[in-house]
């Protein structure tokens, strides 16, 4: 009998076969676990930029409110902390505003005139907590 006559595959053909298979779905399955990981972390680090960059713009809208009465003289403005969105509970969301002038960036600056504003909007990815920091500054119009 003439080995080379023989047509067919041996047992380590077919073994070193599924191996190279086994190894290309391995990778691929890993490939694809990064990118799906990877979509939702900037999917819910859009969404959050999204709501500190409204959530600035509703504070601007708003900015008189911040220049008078007892908030004109404060150091410190508590807008919210930690408070859950309303539409959305994965995520919260802590504001506030400094005075400009308590910085220690231009010491002449006059109190009451320049706030700057802090929105920090937090989530969870996973097991960890993820957040958005963003600032601005507003002022008071004459």
């Amino acid at each position: 009998m003439n080995i080379r006559s023989q047509k067919g595959f041996t047992g380590a053909d077919v073994t070193v076969a599924v191996l190279i298979v086994t190894v290309f779905a391995a990778i691929i399955a890993t490939l694809y676990q990064n990118y799906v990981t990877t979509s939702k972390e900037i999917q819910r680090k859009a969404e959050a930029t999204q709501y500190a960059v409204e959530t600035i713009e509703e504070i601007k809208q708003n900015s008189a409110e911040y220049f008078t009465g007892e908030n004109e003289t404060k150091e410190r403005i508590e807008v919210c902390d930690n408070e859950a969105l309303k539409d959305n509970t994965a995520y919260s969301k802590t504001v506030f505003l400094e005075d400009y002038s308590t910085l220690g960036l231009k010491p002449d600056a006059m109190p009451g005139y320049v706030k700057k504003v802090n929105v920090r909007i937090a989530y969870k990815l996973g097991k960890d907590i993820k957040s958005v920091e963003l600032s601005t500054v507003i002022s008071k119009e004459s």
